[in-house]
């Protein structure tokens, strides 16, 4: 019976969509190409114009499901040249946009300049100093100064404006370094895959001065940041982690950190000489902690919907029940003992893992 009933019944089979596959081949091209170093150097590829006409690719795919609905198979061909279109489109935009009436008129932009500008502050005797600095989209490299009077030396990228603000009072100087407002041009700079890598001539270079005793604030963007503090001289520190990559060497001696792990991934080289204690907030992010040898350390953790690993050959859990809830020191810690770490954690969503160098 249930033969008869689907018997006069005939299935229609949709057609394949050709437009996803074809317009990821076409970028996978693209960054082969790219990566062998096949693709001119002379040309320049504007993909701030690509994503800038957004609608238009919302077009192509409400045209890629209306042809799909045509008879087996047309449909699958008109899809192929759907699809054929919008990349050929797409490669107009990205070698012809400068100087094109035509895109201009749809709101196309030029790509953004980037400049670059050196920075520098050398207060006269300055025996403290508070900086507090914004990072950008760009990658970043800090690390102290060698051989300079000056506390800060920078030279940043920016594609609209900068603040950078410098006041002494007495023999205290503070320093705020930060993208401007108006420097709205840097979503399309990042938008451009060729500056995805961190490019040299773009990195923003920070260079602090390893005498003065600095308070020092550190907010990550979405660019990889490189912070070597090894040779500075921290009263206090506190690092916001962003979406990007961020390497921090912690400076030696006694003094207080917040770290603030966000989305991120972060790697941490404790120090080897003083005493830290660091506070940790987890988050969604990743956080790697290398603790050196001949530095002893207390953990207290507590564990969200997060994961936290511990090196067990060096470590011993005191307090708790699980792994991840309750405090771990190593085998000659004890409150105040030299060269030692208090590690703080609360892992939300974020992964924690502790280990040797």
């Amino acid at each position: 019976m249930s033969g008869d009933k689907f018997s006069g019944t005939t299935q229609r089979r949709g057609n394949p969509s050709l437009f996803g596959p074809m317009v990821l081949i076409a970028i996978g091209v693209y960054f082969l190409l790219r990566n062998l170093g096949l693709l001119p150097e002379t040309v320049t590829w504007n993909w701030t114009a690509v994503f800038q006409l957004w609608p238009l690719w919302l077009i192509f795919l409400g045209v890629n499901v209306l042809v799909r609905q045509a008879p087996r198979p047309l449909g699958g061909f008109l899809s192929a040249i759907v699809a054929l279109t919008a990349v050929g489109l797409a490669g107009y935009v990205l070698l012809f946009s400068e100087d094109n009436p035509l895109l201009a008129r749809l709101g196309v932009q030029a790509a953004p300049e980037v400049k670059m500008e050196t920075l520098t502050y050398a207060p006269d005797d300055v025996s403290r100093a508070q900086v507090d600095i914004d990072l950008s989209w760009y990658a970043t490299e800090l690390s102290a100064l060698q051989d300079s009077r000056s506390l800060i030396e920078a030279q940043i990228a920016h594609t609209g404006s900068y603040e950078f603000v410098t006041e002494q009072t007495g023999s205290t100087a503070t320093v705020k370094l930060r993208p401007g407002n108006s420097d709205g041009g840097n979503w399309l700079w990042f938008a451009n895959p060729a500056n995805w890598g961190g490019a040299s001539e773009t990195k923003w270079q920070i260079g602090l001065n390893p005498r003065v005793l600095t308070d020092l604030r550190l907010n990550v963007s979405a660019g990889s940041a490189n912070l070597d503090l090894r040779n500075l001289t921290l009263n206090r520190l506190m690092v916001k982690g962003g979406t990007g990559r961020l390497s921090l060497y912690l400076a030696d001696g006694d003094y207080n950190t917040t770290l603030d792990a966000s989305a991120g991934a972060i790697e941490v080289w404790l120090a080897a000489n003083g005493r830290q204690r660091i506070d940790v907030d987890g988050r969604a992010g990743s956080m790697t902690f290398y603790l050196p040898e001949g530095v002893e350390a207390l953990v207290r953790v507590s564990d969200g919907a997060g994961s936290f690993r511990i090196d067990e050959s060096r470590f011993t859990q005191v307090s708790g029940s699980k792994a991840d809830r309750g405090v771990w020191q190593t085998a000659a810690y004890r409150e105040g003992v030299a060269n030692s770490v208090e590690l703080i954690i609360d892992v939300g969503a974020g992964s924690v893992r502790i280990t040797g160098n």
